[in-house]
């Protein structure tokens, strides 16, 4: 829905708004380059906060980046986000705090998905649209294995891509 509401978003403002939109982006771009990217990831997967990753993908590739280059730096935002947060996870995990929000608050239906499907449900919260974070944050609560988590979460890349290339159709169709 998140991603809907987005392109929909970029398509009125990009037909309304194109030269300015491709002016921020190039600021954008020319201050922050890749690791401006790479931070719209990084910190939203490190911590359960909304962020629409996709407007950073796409200020990058507004602005002049690459297409396989905005790829590597969100991934590479988001895997370290995530791993920072699968830390936090582990040191934080016996605190009254982190526990109620894993059993009672917004990380919940994520939380239980992990006890039950672990690898599965992680590679979910990778490649669709369920809060990444909330994943990396239970891998970290649940003594996932550190290499198993690194490897599943290489998936971001696919799904950033994907999501890319729709914002990348979004805006060719209303330019």
């Amino acid at each position: 829905m998140g991603i809907a509401l987005l392109m929909l978003a970029l398509g009125i403002g990009g037909k309304l708004w194109h030269e300015e939109l491709v002016a921020l982006s190039t600021t954008f771009v020319d201050s922050f380059g890749g690791w401006g990217v790479a931070f719209g990831f990084f910190y939203p997967d490190m911590i359960p906060v909304p962020g629409a990753h996709e407007a950073f993908s796409a200020a990058g590739l507004l602005g002049g980046l690459p297409f396989w280059a905005v790829v590597a730096w969100a991934t590479l935002g988001s895997v370290t986000g995530g791993t920072l947060g699968f830390g936090l996870a582990r040191a934080l995990r016996r605190t009254e705090r982190f526990q109620r929000f894993m059993t009672e608050g917004r990380g919940r239906y994520v939380h239980t998905l992990m006890r039950r499907y672990g690898t599965g449900a992680l590679a979910l919260c990778a490649l669709a649209p369920v809060p990444y974070s909330v994943g990396c944050w239970s891998c970290g609560a649940l003594d996932y294995p550190l290499w198993k988590f690194l490897a599943v979460s290489t998936l971001r890349a696919p799904r950033i891509a994907f999501y890319l290339w729709l914002i990348e159709a979004g805006l060719l169709a209303v330019q």
